[in-house]
């Protein structure tokens, strides 16, 4: 582990227990910004490190910090005015609505606006969904996505996740999806207004974090969440574990709490060693968005499902997949419930790509066959095999 990566993680564990924190001689603190930046949480270091004397001296990087913070004031205040606009429209209507994810999570911590939030998280059930879309695009909301389980608004440059299911598709071979499709009976209701109870909303985070893990990556902000609502709200971890061991991410659960509790001394260590999981928490930022083989996780999910290492045959599948795979992409919305289109959304797909997405196509897909990718993909799963998430 890098002196910074480290650094990164005292700083967390400073700022949950609101200590001081002495920053040792030769830190990178370009690096430092780097690293905290791409976990999204930069405003969270710069809160605890701002009155640091050495910090202080290094004044081109003290303003990528504080821009940084003031950034996240400005959206901490945005996004408030929204939760609130949004609570009061779907309340007036009658429709029960839960807020959850960062929109629950900002408010245990210490400083709530350092909690960066990329958007807000809503569920409704799902016979509202037409009428909430109804609600809000008279009301100055703007629909840009209304396919699937999550429709997707903007309003004042907000965006809103108006979801009907709280887990969607795979996350390994669990049965995360399943387990939670009642989620918002698992809610208590103030009038409509609900909030998830902290141990299923725990459970939950647990899940997302595995759910990140299986996609591109998970980072070290989703294990300070984990602590946060481990100090500051009452978790029977328990009662979290038996739902984690129902939907069959028991062993990934006790991995993950084991290096919450290595890194912030909260919860319980129930593994001695997880060096590998902090490695992959700490290397591709906050949702495996830095540094990543993209193309390592494609073979690695051709290996999960039995498919023999084929470039060409994996390159034909990303280009053409099922009607079930379409039908959840948000940019695809006419596909739903009509599978005989599926010729047409793979035409309109590979526009749609080569026009906003040629970039991410380029770089997840160039290393697809070669032995580096190879090797990468096979170690993948032979590491989520061991830590339970296939």
């Amino acid at each position: 582990m890098i002196k910074e990566h480290q650094l990164l993680i005292d700083i967390c564990k400073a700022y949950i227990y609101q200590s001081k924190i002495e920053l040792p001689e030769g830190i990178d603190y370009k690096a430092l910004y780097d690293i905290s930046k791409s976990h999204n949480l930069g405003a969270l270091v710069y809160s605890v490190i701002k009155d640091c004397d050495e910090f202080k001296k290094n004044t081109e990087i003290k303003q990528l910090f504080e821009n940084v913070f003031y950034e996240s004031i400005y959206r901490y205040q945005t996004q408030t005015e929204v939760i609130n606009l949004l609570s009061s429209l779907l309340s007036e209507s009658k429709i029960r609505h839960v807020f959850f994810k960062g929109a629950q999570i900002k408010e245990l911590y210490p400083l709530p606006p350092v909690r960066a939030m990329g958007d807000i998280d809503v569920l409704i059930d799902n016979e509202n969904r037409d009428r909430v879309k109804q609600i809000l695009c008279e009301n100055g909301f703007v629909n840009k996505n209304c396919n699937g389980p999550v429709y997707d608004y903007t309003y004042n440059g907000v965006l809103v996740e108006m979801h009907t299911k709280i887990i969607s598709g795979k996350v390994g071979t669990s049965t995360a999806s399943d387990g939670f499709a009642d989620a918002i009976n698992n809610a208590k209701f103030d009038g409509y207004c609900g909030y998830l109870d902290d141990d299923y909303h725990f459970a939950y985070l647990l899940t997302h974090v595995a759910h990140h893990f299986w996609f591109y990556g998970a980072g070290v902000k989703m294990i300070v969440d984990l602590a946060v609502l481990l100090k500051n709200s009452n978790i029977n971890l328990n009662n979290a574990l038996s739902k984690m061991n129902e939907i069959g991410l028991y062993d990934f659960s006790k991995v993950i709490l084991t290096v919450c509790y290595k890194w912030f001394g909260i919860g319980q260590a129930y593994l001695d060693d997880v060096v590998k999981t902090e490695i992959f928490l700490l290397s591709f930022g906050a949702f495996g968005n830095v540094n990543r083989n993209k193309a390592a996780v494609i073979q690695r999910k051709e290996l999960e499902e039995g498919k023999k290492n084929s470039p060409v045959m994996t390159r034909l599948r990303l280009l053409f997949p099922p009607y079930e795979k379409l039908k959840d992409i948000p940019y695809i919305k006419f596909i739903e419930g009509r599978p005989w289109l599926t010729g047409y959304a793979w035409i309109y797909r590979i526009i749609y790509n080569l026009n906003k997405r040629k970039e991410f196509l380029k770089n997840s897909t160039a290393s697809i066959g070669s032995d580096k990718t190879n090797k990468a993909a096979q170690y993948e799963l032979e590491y989520f095999e061991e830590i339970g998430l296939l």
